[in-house]
């Protein structure tokens, strides 16, 4: 019975954090995470790649930028639903998400 509140304080302190990560808004920050898991996944920060890894289910698994370009995309389907994002104030326009993915996969360049 001793154990029981310390066990219940650190079980919801571990929640809070989780959930923390989950919903807070993350800085700019370019500090890139390289992670895997269906693929080469790259996030600006280690606040995306949180938010990002909160709900996955299995989660992504940090990895290096060279473990991960073994994985980025080589070809993308050829239909033209464009997306759009920004990298240093720069905006710019891909011609799909698999487009989008593999530039990021394969130059770090984290776009928004």
């Amino acid at each position: 019975m001793k154990l029981f509140l310390p066990l219940c304080v650190i079980f919801a302190l571990a929640l809070s954090q989780v959930s923390a990560n989950c919903s807070a808004d993350c800085p700019d920050t370019e500090e890139v995470v390289w992670a895997l898991g269906a693929g080469c996944n790259v996030f600006r920060n280690k606040c995306y790649f949180d938010k990002e890894n909160c709900h996955r289910k299995p989660p992504l698994t940090i990895t290096t930028k060279e473990e991960c370009q073994k994985f980025c995309a080589d070809a993308c389907i050829q239909i033209y639903q464009p997306v759009g994002g920004t990298y240093r104030g720069q905006t710019r326009t891909f011609g799909n998400q698999c487009e989008k993915n593999a530039h990021i996969c394969r130059t770090g360049e984290t776009f928004l």
